[in-house]
C-alpha cells in the first residue's frame, strides 16, 4: 500500500536549451536596434548645442532650453501644429469608422451578387500606396475648392483607410456568434438596431484598434499634408517639424528633436492606456 503514494518519477527538467539562448539574443538585438535611435532622439533634445556629429549618447552639457524655446519663440507654434494634427488625425478617424463598420457588418453577415469581387478589390487597392493618386487627388480637391483646408485631407485621410479597416472589422465580426443576433430580432429588435445594440458594443476591442490605427497615420504622415495644405496657419506637426530643418543658415537638430519628443508623448500614453483593447482586438479574428 506504501507504493501507491510515492511520488511518480519525473523526466529532469533543464536549466536551458540553445534554442531558448538564441531566441533570447535576438530580442536583445532587435531592442537595441529600436530604442538606440529613440535614446539617441531624447539625448538630442537636451543638448545645448547644434552639433550632432561626433558627440555622444549622454549629453555634457544637458539643458531643457530646447524644451523652453519651443513654447517662447514667436517662430514655432507648436500648440496650434499639435491642434491641427489632432482634429485632422481624430476626425478622418471617426470617419473612417463610422463608414467602415456598416461595410463590413455587411461583408460578414450577408450574402448578395458581388461580395467576394468587392472584398478582392478592397484588398487590392491596398496593394498600392497612396503617394500615387497625389496628382489626381489634388485636382479633385482642386475643383472641389476643398484645397488648402482640414476638410479636404481629412476626407483623403478617411477614403484611405476604409480598405483596410473593412477588413479589420470584418475578420472580427466573423468571429462573433450569430446566435446573439438571431436572439436580438427573434425580440423584435431590427437588423440595424442589432448591430448598434449588441454587435458593436462586443467589437469594441478591434473598434478601438482600427480607430487608432487610423489616427497614427494622419498623425505622422508628412507628404499628402504638405501638397494639400499651403497656409502656415494650418500646418500639422510633421509640416511644422520640417520648417525647423530648413533653416536658411543651420538646421537646430536639438530643437528639431525636442519637437519630436513632445509629439511622441501623447501616442505612447495611448499605447500605454489601450494595451487592455489592443491585444484582444488584434488576436480575436482581426488578423485572419
Amino acid at each position: 500500500m506504501a507504493d501507491r503514494f510515492k511520488p511518480k518519477c519525473t523526466r529532469p527538467v533543464r536549466a536551458g536549451r540553445p534554442g531558448t539562448a538564441g531566441a533570447y539574443l535576438v530580442l536583445v538585438i532587435a531592442c537595441v536596434f529600436v530604442l538606440y535611435p529613440l535614446l539617441w532622439i531624447v539625448s538630442c533634445s537636451f543638448r545645448a548645442t547644434a552639433g550632432i556629429v561626433g558627440s555622444s549618447l549622454i549629453p555634457t552639457e544637458a539643458s531643457l532650453g530646447n524644451y523652453r524655446q519651443i513654447f517662447t519663440d514667436r517662430n514655432i507654434f507648436f500648440p496650434r501644429w499639435f491642434f491641427n494634427t489632432v482634429k485632422v488625425s481624430a476626425m478622418s478617424s471617426l470617419a473612417a469608422l463610422v463608414l467602415a463598420a456598416p461595410a463590413a457588418y455587411a461583408f460578414s453577415r450577408m450574402r448578395f451578387p458581388g461580395r467576394r469581387a468587392s472584398l478582392i478589390w478592397l484588398l487590392i487597392i491596398q496593394m498600392f500606396p497612396g503617394f500615387m493618386a497625389i496628382v489626381a487627388l489634388y485636382t479633385l480637391l482642386g475643383w472641389s475648392g476643398l484645397l488648402d483646408t482640414h476638410l479636404g485631407l481629412i476626407l483623403i485621410y478617411a477614403a484611405g483607410s476604409i480598405p483596410f479597416s473593412v477588413w479589420l472589422l470584418k475578420g472580427y465580426f466573423d468571429s462573433l456568434p450569430r446566435s446573439i443576433e438571431e436572439s436580438a430580432l427573434v425580440d423584435g429588435a431590427t437588423r440595424f438596431g442589432a448591430f448598434t445594440r449588441i454587435v458593436l458594443p462586443l467589437a469594441k476591442p478591434i473598434l478601438y484598434v482600427v480607430g487608432l490605427i487610423n489616427f497614427i497615420g494622419p498623425y505622422a504622415d508628412y507628404l499628402l499634408a504638405q501638397v494639400v495644405i499651403t497656409s502656415s496657419s494650418k500646418w500639422t506637426l510633421a509640416m511644422g517639424m520640417r520648417s525647423l530643418t530648413i533653416s536658411q543658415f543651420a538646421t537646430s537638430w536639438p530643437l528639431f528633436s525636442a519637437v519630436s519628443v513632445l509629439a511622441a508623448i501623447p501616442m505612447v500614453l495611448i499605447f500605454l492606456s489601450s494595451e487592455r483593447y489592443i491585444i484582444p482586438g488584434l488576436t480575436r479574428g482581426a488578423v485572419k
